[in-house]
């Protein structure tokens, strides 16, 4: 049984520069619906001030939890917050970012009054620190799961972030994130889209994500490019061919991106099967393929015919 409308999971490993300024904003985006929502601090393996900005903000309020975790890896993370949270709704805040203030008093009026499976809003990307002087209202509208799937592989009005997204808790304890240290959200992502039947999305939202430059994966390792593969694995194996031409286009990305160090692993094999697959002709035509894409295949074709 529910206790909160809506569980807000932050998340934090040496957040400390940013947030005093992240969690301030999530009270003033609450306003007067604060009290009923929960809001869930997780700490991972600080070693700066992060628990102390935590334990500060805490005290004295009920409905705010603090969790010190030693996991270092952001999957077990989520999938810890999402275990503990108690509200109808889940959506997660990334300890670097920020709402807009005033911004959640109608995410969850919309929340409680259509009960959708998910709603889907827009990030607002901020870069040197030029924050947007006034919120957009919400603008929710239905969309199907099918043509979520498909907007979601064209990669334009949303990504497979889930952050700016609120929902159904009882969807995300069904798809677990993993344990990887990054691109989890990748991974867990089609699987709850699949899983979802009654979807709004926005082109406006509360969420202010701020490019710092220095993310998880913005720091590319071999690791990560391997998790990175396990996501794109994962997304051909919960879709299972529909949008066949729109799941390449991650592949071709992913091979443009990381080919050097994909030609030196042993089972590449299955990733240039996937490019090879490809029919050019019907692929060049297809009116949902992006240009950069179409000319993307060609250059990835010329750079696996070694492999």
């Amino acid at each position: 049984m529910k206790q909160y409308d809506l569980s807000v999971i932050v998340t934090a490993h040496n957040c400390a520069q940013h947030l005093t300024s992240c969690l301030d904003s999530i009270k003033l985006a609450l306003g007067d619906k604060f009290s009923q929502c929960e809001i869930m601090l997780i700490n991972d393996s600080s070693t700066d001030a992060t628990g102390d900005i935590y334990q500060q903000f805490a005290e004295s309020q009920s409905n705010v939890i603090l969790y010190n975790v030693a996991y270092k890896n952001i999957g077990k993370v989520r999938n810890f917050g999402v275990s503990k949270a108690q509200g109808e709704y889940i959506t997660m805040v990334d300890g670097d970012d920020q709402l807009q203030a005033g911004s959640m008093i109608e995410v969850i009026d919309f929340l409680g009054s259509h009960h959708p499976d998910m709603l889907i809003t827009r990030l607002t990307e901020v870069r040197n620190n030029d924050v947007p002087a006034v919120s957009q209202a919400l603008q929710p509208k239905p969309i199907t799961t099918n043509a979520a799937i498909k907007k979601y592989l064209i990669h334009q009005a949303f990504q497979a972030h889930f952050i700016g997204k609120f929902i159904k808790r009882s969807i995300l304890l069904h798809c677990k994130f993993p344990n990887y240290i990054c691109y989890e959200d990748s991974f867990a992502f089609p699987e709850v889209l699949k899983s979802c039947k009654k979807i709004y999305l926005s082109a406006t939202g509360p969420y202010l994500y701020f490019k710092h430059g220095n993310t998880l994966s913005s720091d590319i390792s071999e690791e990560k490019i391997h998790l990175c593969r396990k996501g794109l694995d994962q997304m051909s194996l919960v879709l299972q061919g529909e949008f066949r031409f729109l799941q390449v286009c991650h592949w071709i990305e992913f091979v443009n991106r990381n080919h050097l160090t994909i030609s030196k692993w042993k089972d590449r094999g299955a990733i240039k099967q996937n490019i090879e697959d490809v029919d050019m002709l019907p692929f060049l035509l297809h009116p949902n393929v992006r240009i950069s894409y179409k000319r993307k295949l060609i250059k990835v074709k010329k750079l696996i015919r070694h492999w």
